[in-house]
Parts: C-alpha cells; sequence; structure tokens
C-alpha cells in the first residue's frame, strides 16, 4: 500500500514522502516528486525513520526508576501506572511548593504543535516554566520580524529571487521544504548567492561571494551592511518615506561606528563587506535565509533586528520572490487558554521571549537548587535532552539531581532519560495521526501503522496526563482535538486527510491596504514598544567576549548535518556517515599546537574540557576552531555525556540577550592540546 504523507519529524522541515507498507509494516520511504515545496527532495535522515520505528532499543514500555537517580535501575510499569505516578508526583509538588514550581522542557518539535499543547496543559496546572531551546534557536529571528513589522517572514517559493543571501545556514545539506526549493530555483534562475558563514561548505561553494565573520560577530556585519546601503543611498527611498518610522534614528546609530571598528569586530575587510551590501541592495527582489548562529550570542535579538530592518529597507519585504508576509489558514490557538499562575514566569525580565511564554533555561534549571525567585521541584520533558544541548552541562547535572521529579517521553535512553524518574515511551510519526500548520499551508500525517507496544505520540501522553490530574479542556484523542483546532478553517482532520494540503491564496503588498500589524501600522525601525519593555529601541552591540593569553582561540560549533541537534545517534546509517565527534581547524592552527589529524585533542574553555578527534579544514581562520555539537555515545554504560559534549564548555553567567536571555554559544575564548 502506497500513502502520500510527510516526513517524520527527523530534522525541522516537513518534506513529501511516499510510504509503502506490507502488513502493517513500513517497507520503503522515498520523496514526493509531486509535493511542491520539496518535489522529491528527501535526505537521508528521513530515509532513516524505519531505523527508528523498528529499533530493536526503542523504548516500548514505560520505565519506572528504582535504583539511585542515574543508576540505570529500571522496572516496566503499564500506561495507567505511569501517569498515575506522574499524576500524584504533581500534586504533591502543588500542595507543597505551588503549581508554579512545575517546569515544561521541550526541545526539537515531534510535532508541530507539542508546544501549544505543553502551553495548555502547563497554564491549566497552573505555571508559566516552559523552558526550551527557543531562546538560543530560531525565536529571536521571528521574533524580530515581529516586533519589526508584525509577523514572521519567508522567502517566496513562488516567484525567483535575484539575489540570496544565507546567513549562518547550510541549507543544502541541512534544508528542507522551501528552503531547499529556494536553492533549486536559485539555481536555476541564475540568482547571485551570498554566503555569511566562517567555514566552508556545500553553500559557501557555489556563492557568488562568501565572507568569513568571526563567530557572534553578525550584528556588527548587518551593521556595516546597513551602514554602506543608507550612506550610498542603495536603500528604496519611497518604501522608506511610506511604511517605516524612525530611519532617522538608524542613521544616527550608524554614524555612531566606522567602517574601521566594524572591520575589527567582524574580521571582514571594508571592501568586502560593501560588495556584499552593494550586491544585495542593488539585486532586486533579494532574500536572506538565516541560521542558528544568530540566535546563540548576546546580541542575538538585535542581530536578528538588524536583519528585519536590512529586509524592510530594501524594500524586499511581501514582493513577489522576496520576503512573503504570508497569509496563513486560520486554526484554533490551543495554547491560549486561562493562566492559573500566581507566581510570575522565570525569567520574565527578558520580557520579548517572555511574551511568547519562553523561560530561559538556565534560569528555570538554577532555581531548582537556588530556589531564586522560588523553587522548581519537578520537570516534565519533552522533545528535549537538555545535558546535551542546554548550555553549562555540569549545571544542568546540579539541577536535574536536586529536582524531586523528572518525567521525560523518549524515544531511546538519552543522557538526559537516564536521570528520570518515569519515561515514558514515545510514538513515532506514522504511528499516530497529526498534522502540521507550515508556511502558508496546513498539511496532515495520518496515522499509517499501529505504534510500537505502548508508545503514544507526546501530545497523547500530555492529555493523559491532563485527564490524570482532572484537568477539563483537553480531549480522547488526537483527532478529536485537530477537529476542534481546525473548526476556523472550516475543515475536519478526515477532510484534510482525504484532500490533502490547503494552502492560503497568496496576496503581495499586503501593506498598501492593511498596513503592518505593529503598534503604528508601519515598519518600524525604532519601536517604542520593545523600548517600554526595557529593550534597546534601535539595535545596540553588546560588547564581545575577547580572546586571552591563556586561552588564544575563538570557539563555534555546529550541527552535524547527519543528525538532528543530539538525536539520532543510535541508527545506524547516520552513525555510519559519522562515527565520532569531530574538531576542525585550520593546519596552521594545528602545527602551531602540535596536533595531528585524526589523533585526539583536548578542547579547553573557562568552564571545562572535553576531547574531540583533530580534523583540518583550511577553510577556517587560524584563530578559529570548529567544534562538533551535541555528542553523547549510546554505545557506553555512561552514555558519555560529559566526554565530548560541547555544552560542557558554555557557562549561564556573563552577558546575556536582553531581550532573549541568550547566553553565549558562539565566539567563545578557548584553548586546544594534544590528549
Amino acid at each position: 500500500m502506497l500513502t502520500r504523507t510527510f516526513c517524520g519529524k527527523m530534522c525541522g522541515a516537513s518534506c513529501g514522502i511516499i510510504v509503502t507498507t506490507e502488513n502493517d509494516r513500513i517497507v520503503k520511504v522515498e520523496g514526493d516528486p509531486d509535493y511542491p515545496p520539496t518535489k522529491g527532495f528527501f535526505c537521508v535522515k528521513g530515509k532513516a525513520i524505519t531505523e527508528l520505528i523498528y529499533h530493536p532499543e526503542r523504548l516500548i514500555k514505560p520505565l519506572r526508576r528504582i535504583g539511585p537517580r542515574g543508576s540505570g535501575e529500571w522496572e516496566e510499569i503499564t500506561t495507567d501506572e505511569a501517569v498515575s505516578h506522574i499524576a500524584n508526583k504533581l500534586r504533591k509538588v502543588i500542595e507543597e511548593h505551588g503549581s508554579e514550581s512545575i517546569a515544561f522542557h521541550m526541545g526539537a518539535n515531534r510535532n508541530d504543535l507539542i508546544g501549544e499543547f505543553m502551553q495548555r496543559l502547563g497554564k491549566t496546572i497552573g505555571t508559566p516554566n516552559f523552558a526550551t531551546v527557543d531562546n538560543v534557536c530560531s525565536k529571536a529571528r521571528s521574533l524580530a520580524d515581529k516586533f519589526t513589522f508584525g509577523q514572521k517572514c519567508f522567502p517566496d517559493i513562488n516567484q525567483p529571487s535575484e539575489c540570496l543571501v544565507v546567513w549562518g545556514r547550510n541549507t543544502l545539506d541541512t534544508g528542507g521544504e522551501s528552503r531547499m526549493d529556494i536553492i533549486r530555483q536559485a539555481k536555476e534562475h541564475g540568482t547571485k548567492i551570498l554566503v555569511i558563514d566562517p567555514r566552508e561548505t556545500s553553500m559557501t561553494r557555489i556563492a557568488h561571494q562568501w565572507v568569513k565573520p568571526r563567530p557572534g560577530s553578525d550584528g556588527y556585519l548587518g551593521i556595516a551592511l546597513l551602514k554602506t546601503i543608507v550612506e550610498e543611498g542603495l536603500y528604496d527611498r519611497e518604501f522608506v518615506e511610506k511604511y517605516t518610522i524612525g530611519f532617522d534614528k538608524l542613521h544616527e546609530m550608524l554614524e555612531g561606528y566606522s567602517f574601521e571598528e566594524l572591520e575589527r569586530e567582524t574580521w571582514i575587510s571594508i571592501d568586502d563587506m560593501k560588495k556584499f551590501a552593494r550586491t544585495y541592495a542593488t539585486s532586486k527582489p533579494a532574500v536572506i535565509q538565516t541560521g542558528n548562529p544568530l540566535d546563540q550570542t548576546p546580541n542575538s535579538y538585535q542581530s536578528c533586528r538588524l536583519i528585519s530592518i536590512l529586509r524592510a529597507v530594501t524594500g524586499n519585504l511581501d514582493v513577489p520572490g522576496g520576503e512573503v508576509v504570508a497569509n496563513g489558514v486560520p486554526f484554533l490557538n490551543i495554547k491560549d487558554v486561562e493562566d492559573r499562575s500566581k507566581r510570575l514566569m522565570i525569567g520574565s525580565e527578558f520580557k520579548v521571549a517572555a511574551s511568547l511564554g519562553l523561560a530561559p533555561s538556565q534560569d528555570v534549571l538554577r532555581a531548582s537548587y537556588t530556589s531564586d525567585p522560588y523553587p522548581i521541584k519537578a520537570s516534565l520533558i519533552f522533545g528535549s535532552n537538555p545535558l546535551m544541548t542546554y548550555a553549562n552541562t555540569e549545571g544542568v547535572h546540579k539541577a536535574i539531581m536536586e529536582l524531586d521529579f523528572i518525567a521525560t517521553a523518549e524515544f531511546f535512553m538519552t543522557p538526559t532519560a537516564k536521570y528520570s524518574d518515569i519515561i515514558l515511551p514515545v510514538a513515532a510519526n506514522h504511528e499516530y495521526d497529526d498534522f502540521s500548520p507550515k508556511f502558508g499551508h496546513i498539511v496532515a500525517r495520518p496515522k499509517i501503522i499501529d505504534p510500537q507496544g505502548e508508545c503514544r505520540a507526546d501530545i497523547q501522553w500530555m492529555n493523559l496526563i491532563a485527564k490524570e490530574l482532572g484537568l477539563k479542556g483537553f480531549w480522547d484523542s488526537p483527532k478529536e482535538a485537530f477537529d476542534e483546532i481546525l473548526e476556523p478553517a472550516g475543515l475536519t482532520y478526515e477532510e484534510l486527510v482525504e484532500n490533502g494540503p490547503v494552502w492560503a491564496p497568496q496576496k503581495y503588498m499586503k501593506y498598501i491596504d492593511e498596513g503592518f500589524k505593529t503598534a503604528s501600522g508601519k515598519v518600524e525601525i525604532y519601536s517604542e514598544t520593545l523600548k517600554e519593555m526595557g529593550v534597546p529601541p534601535i539595535p545596540e552591540m553588546v560588547e564581545q567576549i575577547t580572546s586571552t593569553d591563556d586561552y588564544p582561540l575563538v570557539m563555534t560549533s555546529g550541527k552535524d548535518s547527519y543528525y538532528y541537534h543530539s538525536s539520532w545517534r543510535k541508527l545506524p546509517t547516520l552513525r555510519r556517515l559519522s562515527k565520532e565527534p569531530l574538531v576542525e581547524m585550520n593546519r596552521e592552527t594545528a602545527e602551531k599546537y602540535r596536533l595531528v589529524e585524526g589523533e585526539m585533542a583536548y578542547i579547553e574553555t573557562t568552564e571545562g574540557r572535553i576531547t574531540q578527534k583533530v580534523k583540518l579544514n583550511e577553510s577556517l581562520d587560524p584563530k578559529i576552531i570548529f567544534v562538533a555539537h551535541g555528542w553523547w555515545f549510546p554505545e557506553r554504560e555512561d552514555l558519555g555525556w560529559k566526554e565530548s559534549n560541547d555544552n560542557v564548555l558554555t557557562k549561564w553567567d556573563g552577558p546575556k540577550c536582553q531581550a532573549m536571555g541568550a547566553v553565549t554559544l558562539r565566539g567563545i575564548p578557548c584553548k586546544i592540546y594534544p590528549v
């Protein structure tokens, strides 16, 4: 039997696929050439979905800890026992410490609606504390758009662009959906491709211009590009005059920087910065694709604001082939329920992140042993592996050991799951009904096979916990929930499955008649709203952390294209393609520090030390090393969560992003030496 559907969330995309089943078993998965955004593209992670579903070590029954935390001693229990145990522990925490002492953690979106379900459950319980990776992954970019011109924008997939800027992203190796289609379209159209990345990638090899900034200096580069465009009159004067406010404030801010200073901060020559800016500003329409590095510094939000402003002042907003502000398909926002919390969210001072209910992970974790501003005593973890993906691994471990109760929903035994009290086995996509609101459309992912054992989707576990707690406003099945969510669109879930994706009609230049969804109705280069929130209304830079004699190099990191952050290390095909953690450096760097390719090296910062294997990469500046992200070793008894984990090298303290609470994950002073 053939089923047209969408990839099982092996990464952040949802590529169109065709699944072949025989006797309730998936036997083949291939790309769907007829799905417009991806046109048959299907990456190696997606092809490994069957290895996930049928893996012999996959967790298929709930587990309860019977030994000391972290001992790996478990007993199998039933679903009813697991849910009852969780509910009783939560009731005890609420009774003794208040409902706000429960925290939720979410990482990779195994379901596109998991965040909405999680916030619905948390608010109904009465906690505002939702700690996610979003403070350092994607939300700085979407919230920069929101507070600049009202809502997030996306590259137009229907019309070609004359210029494509790829900023901190390796789209050819890690992209999906519209991102891949943009690259295909660019190649066919002859689009000028400009790439910003300190390291050679598949994207840099096809670029017309490639600039290599100092890791973490993206905001200074944004200033340099805007300074060139404004001073040389390359901006869209008519758009700026009619549809923006604060351009004079922008001009004033730009005058405060010299190109010589910006060259020092970015390590990019003045000539190269100006050439880059001129190409982008004069090639219309143009789009900018961005990636995670922008989100992971104290300047994350302001760097992203500068990019939002770049899009606007060049006249590339909501035009064919430019940055589209999409019309979405209407549906019910299920997280809009009464918040029963009596205390403010931990980290509420970071008001931009708080506007989405995002609590900085470091502040939530620290509260487990400091009780500041109040104690966190229980954590529910869905799609997250904090020991690997949160900053300051030692601090995360300390926090975990202090908690009274931890429940984790997972596919496999991970470093974080190993320290839990209850582990809930998670269903994979294709084992349950699901749907996704995407860019300008919605798609269904109907159940294709029965789930393994007692596995359930994250959202199903949340519903069961809610019902056990006696909470109102939840559902008996995903289908029932989806029917209610889809009601504003005039659809049922079965209709969405039967009829295929529903696309919202695309209309360009909506701002002419409707304005922008900001307080002023215009693009707010200068934002009074941000000013009222205690965030600089015009972008300002926090001084970068500089290298020292003891730590002379600059460390950056990146996820492996064969994995999804810290996930999928147990899948044989992916592990064969990427066997071990590699630290990359220029040959000059290796020789200077007596390192040999293929041998192990210590990487050290003020916070800790790890080991990774040396790999030479001549594209890197000799002052930079590139460290592999998210590495652990599922074949080892201790899972190797400290040995090569790049977050051992990061910390919670130091400068933070005023808007998001983001800590420094890029541009960290370090040293390297032989093992």
